[in-house]
């Protein structure tokens, strides 16, 4: 197996396609801008280049801010997380083309939506066996 490589079990990869719709969702939360701020501004103090604020100290070394310190354990989590979102994302999406037959292939794009078991057989008219079967088989065409 190459660096980087996922070793995807069963049971990982449906989890990760019932965890899909989620997970897209949290990747598209995280990429939004934080604060819509036009380009020119800046958020925060500013160094005074004039007048009599321009001759008292600076500050100096970093900052000792609880909040500021939080926010960015914040936001090194999440980008973590997301990083682990977007592969698992990334080898569901690799997989799919794997997937053969009209009905396998309308039962994955439902879970991928989100739609529970029941919903899917109710939509398709089949009965919750025949979706967990037809469930299981495009796990094992996904595997292979």
């Amino acid at each position: 197996m190459l660096t980087g490589q996922i070793k995807v079990t069963k049971e990982d990869l449906l989890q990760w396609i019932e965890n899909y719709r989620w997970m897209v969702e949290t990747i598209e939360e995280a990429r939004q801008p934080v604060a819509k701020v036009n380009n020119n501004s800046y958020i925060g103090a500013k160094t005074a280049m004039y007048g009599i604020e321009a001759t008292l100290p600076k500050a100096s070394g970093g900052t000792s801010d609880p909040v500021y310190t939080e926010v960015q354990r914040r936001v090194y989590s999440l980008n973590y997380r997301i990083k682990e979102y977007e592969q698992k994302i990334a080898e569901v999406q690799k997989r799919i083309p794997l997937v053969h037959g009209d009905r396998e292939i309308e039962v994955l794009h439902r879970l991928l939506d989100g739609d529970s078991m029941r919903a899917i057989g109710k939509h398709m008219k089949l009965s919750s066996t025949t979706i967990f079967r037809v469930r299981n088989n495009i796990l094992v065409q996904m595997i292979k």
